[in-house]
């Protein structure tokens, strides 16, 4: 009877119809895809309000402190995936009270160590005499812009929370008033004080702050919803296991995925203001049209696990079969659009009145053109693998491809290469980690097949 049941599953799972499949993937890639989308508007809203001031000198700024936000990102994010997976597991449960505990526990690692950074950059710019204006700036606007960041790394670890313990949808709302709130704030003082990169460090601030109460209430009411007695919970220290196996590759793949570009801005800067202000654009624009992949991959790979657990009864690599060809068709159509609509997507951060770095932006962005194709299909292939247990080979593809990227970029610098040299250098590496990671998804579809035959 149980063969008969598992053979009408599979008769079944065979009869989904491609459409039937691409709709599971869209449904779950949407609420991931709209908090993405709120954190990505949040940065380019700043960077377009300062645009459109004419304000150059914060975007500059802004560029230079690229590689400490990617630090402060980075080490967020392991804080809060640890959360969330650890809300996940806690779903439904007694346990499921440990989460607040959980979430102040974290929240308090990740003020320590944005504190410590703070402390250790305030104490570089007391020691140390740069010669280099740009480091001299990095390091007086380090300490601030780290703890403007607290509020929002609380906020994140929180929200986290709501998400993992299927609250995906509830979540969003608090998030979204956080960044209008953040983006009004940092407008006001910019527009009626001209405050510069410090609005937007106090808009960065404000917003989380304000909402993080009611975050904090919401995660309170769901965490204690099915807590049956307080004995019941775990210690905190549970939380800790998870730091390593998840928090820290997290936080190491980020770091790892960013170190070209710590290298890339204090190289460009030889450039000058308005062609780093440029890329910054640029690059700040490629990252909003990347969240949908982050959100597809994500999509993919949880039912990709459901179905190894025969939750689903569709093979994994249906969904692959499925999912990848619709991500890579899909960007393939909006990196043409964007190709024809180059000068209108610019527009709507860098006003023409801008003229000068309206027009390097169109440039930067011509060059690094095919890229928004690229990154976002590495990016989505990328999460799929890693979290169906092939993280240990991506990690190690990650690192050849920034490692050879970064040499790429000193050899252009001591050679006074063009920018456009280095757009091209940056432009051949993703092409190389995409043919990599599409090979390595090929080999493990393969091996599944296989593994199903026998």
């Amino acid at each position: 009877m149980s063969s008969d049941a598992a053979l009408i599953q599979t008769v079944k799972a065979q009869q989904d119809s491609i459409p039937t499949l691409m709709g599971r993937i869209i449904a779950l890639a949407a609420p991931l895809a709209i908090s993405a989308c709120i954190l990505s508007g949040l940065n380019l809203g700043m960077l377009t309000i300062l645009a459109r001031h004419g304000d150059t000198q914060a975007i500059y700024l802004m560029s230079l402190m690229q590689p400490a936000f990617f630090i402060v990102i980075a080490m967020m994010e392991g804080l809060a995936i640890t959360n969330q997976v650890f809300s996940a597991r806690c779903k439904k449960t007694p346990a499921s009270g440990a989460v607040l505990r959980s979430s102040r526990v974290l929240s308090l690692v990740g003020l320590g160590l944005i504190c410590a950074i703070a402390l250790l950059a305030y104490w570089a710019s007391q020691i140390l005499s740069p010669q280099s204006q740009s480091l001299g700036l990095i390091l007086s606007y380090l300490p601030i812009a780290a703890l403007s960041m607290a509020a929002f790394l609380v906020f994140e670890i929180h929200h986290s929370a709501l998400r993992g313990s299927g609250h995906a949808l509830l979540a969003i709302v608090p998030f979204a008033f956080a960044a209008i709130l953040s983006l009004l704030v940092a407008y006001v003082l910019l527009d009626r004080y001209s405050m510069g990169f410090t609005a937007v460090m106090i808009g960065n601030f404000v917003g989380p702050l304000a909402f993080l109460p009611i975050v904090y209430a919401l995660v309170r009411k769901i965490a204690h919803k099915d807590t049956e007695t307080p004995e019941n919970l775990p210690e905190a220290k549970k939380v800790w296991p998870l730091l390593s196996t998840v928090g820290f590759p997290v936080f190491f793949s980020i770091l790892v995925a960013s170190a070209s570009a710590a290298f890339l801005f204090p190289i460009i800067d030889r450039f000058g203001e308005t062609e780093v202000s440029a890329f910054l654009v640029v690059l700040r624009l490629r990252v909003a049209f990347t969240i949908p992949a982050v959100a597809a991959g994500s999509a993919i790979a949880i039912l990709v696990n459901q179905s190894l657990n025969n939750q689903t009864g569709v093979s994994g690599d249906r969904y692959l079969a499925v999912g990848i060809p619709l991500v890579f068709t899909l960007y393939a159509m909006a990196t043409c659009f964007i190709l024809f609509a180059r000068a209108v997507a610019i527009g709507l951060i860098v006003p023409e009145s801008a003229a000068t770095l309206n027009m390097w932006s169109n440039n930067v962005l011509w060059l690094l053109l095919p890229t928004f194709f690229l990154l976002p299909c590495v990016v989505c292939i990328q999460i799929i693998l890693e979290q169906i247990g092939d993280g240990p080979k991506v990690l190690v593809f990650t690192i050849i491809a920034e490692a050879a990227t970064i040499c790429a970029i000193i050899f252009s610098a001591e050679n006074s290469k063009s920018l456009g040299y280095i757009c091209h250098v940056l432009t051949i590496s993703s092409a190389l980690l995409f043919a990599s990671y599409v090979a390595r998804l090929v080999h493990v579809m393969q091996r599944w097949e296989k593994t199903h035959v026998v």
